[in-house]
């Protein structure tokens, strides 16, 4: 019987072997066909895995860490990120002309890619940037068109944008008076001037953080000064903004964002973010309702009352039930759509810009050339002595102030790359990109793009340069790791006059199409009165060597490192 044991136990035995040896090839990477990748990290089961942490934890850039171990390193504006076999790879584009093409003219072949919803879906179910493309997204969107309008902007949210910036012109001055002619961080006065903002401008209410920072240093510098140390309002809000910015760039940088993110809705601290926020949205929306609900059908029609973008929903709302009859109507505080998106709004509308603004201040004493002719412009447009009205600034045109916002924007990177997905089996520069796979596109140009055989790119592409022209081969694209606003004027071949181009090189801070992001038109308007009214007001000086660094780390968006400034009153 022993030797029949033995017997079992040698033929088992490379049966066992093989199970284990097609166990193991299982967990290696599987590479789309064709499609460039690093051939060693294909031969390890741990892909590209190792060659992408290290730098990681160098540069703390997660998304210009995977750039620079697949396209970069190989030298194509198309590759592959590997993982283990238990992940399907991520396709990484880095042409600034397929990427642009492919957000604004092929939306039917890409969606929002999993691992891109994964990051909000858990927290925020029912927000925009939370869902695929379906009806019931398509008549959320329709329900918040109208706040992005730029009829709606330069009436209800301009002035609110105007008043929060000459408040920060009034806060760093008085910083400069007690600085000694030393650079002081700036990072916190912009995340809370642009929540100022951003809050007033969708909910109405005024969260008071800057005004209580100037009340607050103004008793410190003359310390008889009365003042109240009761913390401001929206410093409530503050605390919750910041706590789930950071926990949505922490969740992201985990294996598993889906999972990371359901977990956090079961802490105690998720739960106290809810029911805060809700809380204070809620008692808005109420006094909203009641007012709107004493107003006749002709007022309600007009739109006249409206001052944020939330009086506008519910307005519509209201007159909707007036319409039909007076028809019960669904309490807004119980709506996850509207909060969600409320939430999402309030969080991406004010970090995003203010580390676009701390970036601006960090270009502003980087190229004191630009900054002198900007002043130099914004001068001779608004000759003053009072503040150019946020009307004025909005109506005025500019050229060289357009250059410079568009300039600011590409270059700062805050939202340095973004996920799709392919729907339908398709081709992205020949290359076949098969139904389910992921890319990941860099929204960061700055460099000069790998050459690419026209032929292969897409008909609606070809056509797009032969419209437009392909700016990114002629002046407009080079030196594209450098701030120069210059690259998006041209003359205008009848008047002789400098005219801003928009389409000078592909624009893609914001993504674009039906994806892309929906407060683009906000962020320009707030970007454009911010930067007028700075440099108006002040003079952005050299900074010590050592705060010069232009090294960014990246969370939800990417900030700079050193986000300091020296300044002088003018």
């Amino acid at each position: 019987m022993s030797n029949t044991f033995f017997s079992y136990g040698l033929i088992a035995i490379p049966f066992v072997s093989v199970v284990i040896i097609m166990a193991i090839r299982a967990l290696y990477p599987k590479p789309y066909p064709d499609i460039p990748h690093n051939k060693d990290s294909a031969n390890r089961v741990s892909g590209d895995i190792p060659d992408l942490v290290p730098l990681i934890t160098a540069t703390n850039e997660f998304s210009n860490s995977i750039f620079r171990i697949t396209t970069q390193k190989l030298g194509t504006p198309i590759a592959q990120f590997l993982f283990p076999g238990i992940r399907k790879p991520l396709i990484v584009l880095e042409d600034p002309r397929e990427i642009e093409d492919l957000l604004l003219r092929r939306n039917k072949e890409f969606d929002k890619a999993p691992m891109a919803l994964d990051i909000f879906q858990p927290m925020f179910p029912k927000a925009s940037l939370a869902q695929y493309t379906t009806p019931e997204l398509k008549a959320q969107k329709r329900l918040w068109a109208d706040v992005m309008t730029a009829e709606f902007l330069h009436k209800a949210t301009a002035p609110r944008i105007h008043k929060a910036t000459l408040e920060l012109v009034e806060l760093w001055r008085l910083r400069i008076s007690v600085s000694n002619d030393k650079p002081f961080a700036v990072d916190e006065d912009l995340q809370n001037t642009t929540l100022d903002a951003i809050w007033v401008s969708i909910l109405g209410d005024e969260a008071g953080i800057i005004d209580h920072s100037i009340k607050k240093l103004r008793n410190k510098i003359g310390g008889s000064i009365p003042f109240d140390a009761t913390p401001p309002r929206g410093g409530f809000l503050r605390d919750e903004v910041r706590y789930i910015s950071d926990t949505i760039a922490r969740i992201s940088n985990t294996p598993s964002p889906k999972w990371a993110g359901k977990f956090e809705t079961y802490t105690p601290r998720y739960q106290r973010f809810r029911s805060t926020v809700t809380r204070e949205i809620s008692l808005l929306m109420a006094a909203a309702i009641k007012r709107f609900q004493g107003l006749d059908v002709e007022t309600l029609n007009s739109g006249d009352t409206d001052r944020c973008m939330l009086d506008l929903v519910l307005r519509r709302l209201v007159l909707q039930s007036r319409k039909n009859n007076n028809a019960p109507l669904p309490d807004p505080t119980k709506d996850q759509n509207m909060l969600d998106e409320l939430f999402i709004m309030l969080v991406g509308g004010h970090d995003s810009t203010a580390n676009s603004l701390c970036w601006f201040v960090r270009f502003m004493e980087a190229y004191p050339t630009v900054q002198s002719e900007l002043r130099t412009v914004l001068r001779a447009a608004f000759p003053g002595p009072e503040p150019p009205s946020a009307q004025a600034i909005i109506e005025t045109n500019v050229p060289y102030l357009d250059a410079v916002v568009e300039e600011g924007f590409r270059l700062a990177g805050a939202a340095k790359g973004n996920l799709r997905q392919a729907v339908v089996d398709t081709s992205i520069l020949g290359y076949h990109i098969p139904k389910g796979a992921e890319i990941f596109m860099n929204y960061h140009i700055t460099r000069p793009p790998v050459p690419v055989d026209e032929a292969k790119r897409s008909g609606s592409c070809q056509a797009a340069a032969d419209k437009h022209g392909d700016g990114l081969r002629g002046r407009a694209g080079y030196d594209l790791d450098k701030f120069e606003p210059r690259r998006y004027l041209v003359k205008d071949i009848d008047t002789g006059k400098e005219t801003f181009n928009h389409y000078a090189i592909p624009s893609l801070a914001f993504g674009g199409g039906y994806r892309g992001c929906a407060g683009r038109k906000l962020a320009t308007l707030e970007f454009r009165i911010f930067v007028s009214l700075l440099i108006l007001n002040l003079e952005f000086t050299d900074l010590p060597e050592e705060m010069r660094s232009m090294a960014a780390t990246e969370k939800i968006f990417r900030q700079p490192d050193m986000p300091f400034a020296r300044l002088k009153v003018l």
